[in-house]
């Protein structure tokens, strides 16, 4: 009787041991849209950007140390197909997902966050005489804003700054160089992007001034995707990535131009 019971229990620890050490291997649909410099686009395949990279190093970190191999296969859609198609699981992960209370019945946020901050910049000419230095010196500027741009609270409130609206980021640049206002606000990774892929840097110079704002970003599983049984192990290689550094060299990356 008593081998018997040993028997079983050695048998047991073999399964449980086993089966926690079985590699598993899931095909994975990415949805993808285009916001550079998060994710770039070309001709509607996935061709880089920060997103990208994070994605790689989560790939990686999963086989690693949780022998959990995703085999992705990436997706091109808006936004808001994305979502609507990770409500019937037709995409299993998104990146770049602001967190909504709407979003919480059918995706599963991937804690922590990868991204945290977003700075809002000024931009000015290069051959301007002045400086944004601190929020006070825009007081006699003609600034140039995203329309339905949500920016912070004190400038978007402030009744006494002159504004001007435009259509979007590169319209408002053009804008700026050809001196119809005198400086022009913008998500700072988003402009620089711009900036640098339009060739307008020797036209075009940022303010020293910037505005921090907390805007946390995440990936997202679709509940209806078997990759939700895994959240746990996505959530530590998250962790793992995030502490790291990687996500913060490769916004500097862009930043910096390199």
């Amino acid at each position: 009787m008593n081998r018997l019971i040993l028997i079983k229990i050695f048998l047991g620890l073999w399964l449980v041991i086993g089966g926690s050490a079985k590699a598993v291997e899931l095909n994975v649909t990415v949805g993808f849209s285009y916001f550079p410099p998060w994710q770039i686009t070309s001709n509607e395949t996935f061709a880089g950007g920060i997103d990208y990279q994070v994605l790689a190093a989560l790939q990686n970190e999963l086989a690693e140390s949780h022998d959990l191999h995703l085999n992705f296969t990436y997706y091109y859609c808006p936004l808001k197909r994305c979502l609507m198609m990770m409500q019937n699981g037709q995409i299993d992960l998104k990146t770049g997902l602001l967190h909504r209370p709407e979003r919480d019945g059918y995706i599963h946020f991937i804690a922590p966050a990868y991204q945290e901050y977003v700075n809002k910049a000024f931009y000015i000419r290069a051959n301007a005489a002045y400086q944004i230095a601190e929020y006070e010196d825009l007081s006699n500027l003609t600034v140039g804003v995203s329309r339905a741009s949500v920016n912070f609270p004190r400038f978007d409130r402030d009744p006494d700054l002159a504004k001007v609206e435009v259509s979007g980021t590169y319209k408002g640049l053009q804008m700026l160089v050809a001196g119809r206002f005198d400086a022009f606000i913008g998500t700072e990774l988003v402009t620089d992007h711009v900036v640098r892929n339009r060739k307008l840097s020797s036209y075009i110079r940022k303010a020293s001034y910037k505005y921090k704002k907390e805007n946390p970003g995440f990936f997202g599983v679709s509940k209806a995707s078997k990759l939700a049984h895994y959240l746990p192990q996505l959530s530590m290689a998250m962790r793992t990535i995030v502490e790291n550094g990687l996500v913060d060299h490769a916004i500097e990356q862009y930043l910096s131009g390199s």
